[in-house]
């Protein structure tokens, strides 16, 4: 496994800035985020990608206390982001998960995005867009790999 310099990935990454900007406002001109919060929008990816989760672990990820996370928790169930359920082994224990609504506005968001980096790669000559599709097929290669050994993101 070779190891890129420090300055190189520092260059990438500062390519990379403007690319992720322009989705942020794609994101906030598509309106995707009035009746979301950036909080719960952060509630709605944490479950998307491991749900459902305790309100322990919630608290944890989003570094809150539990109260904090109470309270969040119940203003998404009020809009019908998230639901409550009890863990099976232990009644006491609260987990959320997203609901359709919930997976939605996740799913919503990450059209926009997808949207606007289509807009970009449909520019780039058929040359370019093959050395694209192979640096980022390797990428993908990578996270699913790190993924499955347990490094986090």
């Amino acid at each position: 496994m070779t190891v890129a310099a420090p300055d190189i990935v520092e260059q990438i990454l500062d390519q990379l800035a403007p690319l992720i900007a322009r989705q942020r406002r794609a994101v906030a001109r598509e309106g995707c985020l009035r009746a979301v919060s950036s909080t719960q929008m952060q509630v709605l990816y944490l479950l998307s990608c491991d749900s459902p989760q305790t309100m322990g672990q919630l608290a944890d990820q989003l570094d809150v206390s539990l109260p904090n996370v109470t309270g969040i928790v119940e203003r998404m169930v009020e809009h019908d982001l998230v639901e409550r359920g009890r863990d099976d082994d232990d009644r006491r224990v609260v987990t959320v998960a997203p609901t359709a609504a919930g997976r939605a506005a996740v799913e919503e968001i990450d059209l926009v995005r997808r949207r606007a980096l289509a807009q970009l790669l449909a520019r780039l000559d058929p040359a370019q867009q093959q050395r694209a599709l192979q640096i980022f097929a390797a990428l993908r290669r990578i996270a699913e790999s790190l993924d499955s050994e347990g490094v986090p993101a």
